[in-house]
């Protein structure tokens, strides 16, 4: 018996913890930064904050990523689209999250081979790879464009792009991420041919596992989920600290620091969905994935999107918006005032035994239920409504609102009862109000009525108090847009800032500077001193900094220790003076005892070739060239 109840009772223990436990991650390629934010969760120490040990392993020859999870000899995988097929096929997989939203793998031609389109490409040598699932999306793109397996030739891919630039192929199926970068570097002017172009638009570098694994690890799983996307999230927030860290620890393929670069700022555009999250899977994608796979006849069935899509991914998580139970809510309480008001109006001219039913009907409910006429004075209301009053019944039929609150409630009331007999329908508005010396927000839905035959028609309305449920709103919107630990504006936010503006510089010619500073050689702080210590410095500079700022002005965190500026109706030498004030200070400031904390920034101000992406990319340079001539200085343009 104490042995069953010592067993017992170590099952939560071995739920909640990893304990350091050895994780094995097969890649589906050659290291690069394709898989950068697995290498930044592994060397920011994310897997280790939830007690894994992550072994990352190259691709090998023939390896077969289903496999190797059904085999066990990998915990987790890097795969393709395809994995649609193994699921219907029979195959445990499970996708946690698709890193890309959008497929890198693309046809690439020379500029002077000729080839203008992709009907072009009949009789032509294309390089593909012979396994056709990884390839559909291009095989769907050239039979959307009338072209059949017998319509070209279909080469053995060699991974040689000398093989594209000496002729020996007409077409090459590679990554946007990687050749075409080889290509400009060579000064060789080529096309793409992207299928997403097409309409055929595929995930890629889908993490993946087996539902038996999530089942027997639920909380490993989640863990490594997480720290999974907190590093993508700080590989893309710093692609040059990622690039140099690939250059230096993962760079088996011998490219360029320059190269791995570019890589990144090419893979950063793929990975985000609308800017929010990284990993987003959606079942009407994956469908529309589905009958790409059955037009090139790899399949005839459909898959169990929700049995493929793992439990924790973003598209069941809540953003800003209510969650599925709070959309549920209040549509039950619009439908339930709906339903009030039609059983009022029913049973409003029936004999008296039903009326005096219908009365305690509405004396039972929160709401505040009222009947006005066509003066906007009132016949009747409810319990509820004599509360909120604070007059009984009597003492409110024949008043109207300027007689029974205060004017500026009343005027709203009466603005609100206008409409609806204006309009004469049902209206639904927002009404705030105080009561009990409490702000309160009440749903209100009004619709006109007849109370007697010839007759104006009246107000019948009825009032629900959504206090509570506008001030978790609130809350979850703050908390969408707000950084935890610096209580600032977060990356999502600036996203959504940036935007706005450029639609005030767009309409009105509303000029603004844009500044981003990275805090140098942050990774020594925590490494040296502590996470805790690493924390107190990002929180104590954020607090100095925006006493340095206008209230206008807007800061942001954007990444570990990058945050951005942004200087409303300022030019950028106003700006300039103010970042140089604020570098000086922050070299001043004693937040770790005999170290001095400095920080690199680069500013810039709008123009009319703008978009939010190239400014953002215009002060990410600017910054590493503050950092590359020497650290602690201010780089503009």
């Amino acid at each position: 018996m104490k042995k069953t109840l010592l067993i017992l009772l170590s099952i939560p223990l071995l739920l909640i913890a990893n304990n350091g436990k050895k994780v094995t991650l097969q890649l589906n390629w050659l290291n690069q930064f394709q898989f950068a934010g697995y290498y930044m969760a592994k060397e920011k120490g994310f897997y280790n904050e939830v007690g894994l040990d992550v072994d990352i392993k190259e691709f090998s020859a023939n390896t077969n990523l289903a496999e190797v999870i059904k085999t066990k000899k990998a915990d987790f995988a890097v795969g393709r689209s395809s994995l649609l097929i193994d699921k219907i096929n029979g195959e445990d997989v499970v996708a946690l999250g698709a890193i890309f939203q959008e497929s890198p793998l693309v046809l690439l031609v020379r500029k002077d081979s000729n080839i203008n389109s992709v009907k072009d490409l009949k009789n032509k040598n294309i390089m593909i790879t012979s396994d056709a699932s990884s390839s559909a999306s291009i095989l769907a793109m050239l039979i959307a464009n009338g072209l059949r397996e017998n319509d070209f030739i279909a080469q053995k891919h060699s991974f040689d792009l000398n093989d594209l630039i000496n002729g020996t192929t007409d077409a090459m199926a590679s990554y946007l991420s990687n050749e075409p970068i080889l290509l400009k570097d060579k000064n060789i002017e080529y096309k793409v041919f992207d299928p997403k172009d097409y309409g055929f638009n595929f995930y890629s570098d889908i993490l993946f596992t087996s539902s038996k694994f999530i089942k027997e690890n639920p909380k490993l799983t989640k863990d490594f989920y997480d720290a999974t996307i907190k590093g993508w999230m700080y590989a893309f927030e710093n692609i040059g600290e990622t690039a140099e860290i690939i250059f230096k620890k993962y760079n088996t393929q011998n490219k360029s620091l320059i190269h791995l670069v570019k890589e990144g700022e090419v893979l950063k555009k793929l990975a985000y969905m609308d800017d929010k999250y990284i990993g987003h899977l959606d079942e009407k994608k994956l469908r529309s994935i589905g009958s790409v796979f059955k037009l090139v006849g790899l399949s005839t069935t459909d898959v169990n999107e929700k049995e493929f899509i793992y439990d924790e991914n973003p598209h069941k998580m809540m953003t800003l918006e209510f969650t599925h139970q709070q959309e549920r809510l209040i549509y039950l309480s619009i439908a339930f005032l709906t339903f009030i008001i039609l059983l009022i109006i029913y049973f409003f001219n029936k004999n008296h035994q039903i009326k005096t039913l219908l009365k305690t009907v509405i004396n039972t409910t929160d709401d505040l239920i009222f009947f006005k006429d066509c003066k906007f004075k009132y016949l009747g209301c409810n319990k509820s409504f004599e509360k909120f009053a604070g007059k009984t019944e009597s003492e409110i039929i024949g008043k109207d609102d300027f007689e029974l609150f205060g004017n500026e409630i009343a005027q709203e009331f009466r603005n609100n009862d206008l409409a609806v007999i204006k309009a004469k329908r049902i209206l639904i508005n927002e009404e705030w109000t105080i009561s009990d010396n409490k702000k309160i927000l009440f749903q209100t839905k009004k619709m006109p009525f007849k109370y007697k035959k010839n007759k104006n028609y009246g107000i019948l309305g009825i009032s629900r108090d959504i206090t509570e449920l506008h001030e978790i709103h609130e809350k979850l919107k703050e908390q969408a847009y707000q950084d935890e630990l610096t209580n600032i504006f977060n990356r999502k936010a600036f996203n959504e800032r940036i935007k706005e503006k450029f639609d005030l510089y767009q309409r009105y010619n509303s000029t603004f500077c844009i500044a981003m500073y990275d805090i140098d050689n942050f990774k020594n702080i925590n490494d040296t001193y502590g996470h805790d210590m690493g924390d107190k410095v990002l929180k104590e500079m954020t607090d100095e900094v925006k006493l340095h700022i206008r209230k206008t002005d807007l800061l942001f965190r954007v990444g570990g220790e990058e945050f951005v500026i942004i200087f409303s109706k300022t030019l950028i030498d106003e700006a300039f003076e103010v970042v140089e004030k604020m570098r000086v200070m922050v070299s001043n400031m004693n937040m770790i005892e005999n170290e001095k904390i400095t920080i690199s920034i680069g500013l810039t101000q709008v123009n009319e070739e703008d978009d939010p992406t190239s400014i953002y990319e215009r002060i990410d340079k600017l910054m590493y060239i503050s950092k590359h001539n020497g650290k602690n200085q201010t780089s503009k343009g």
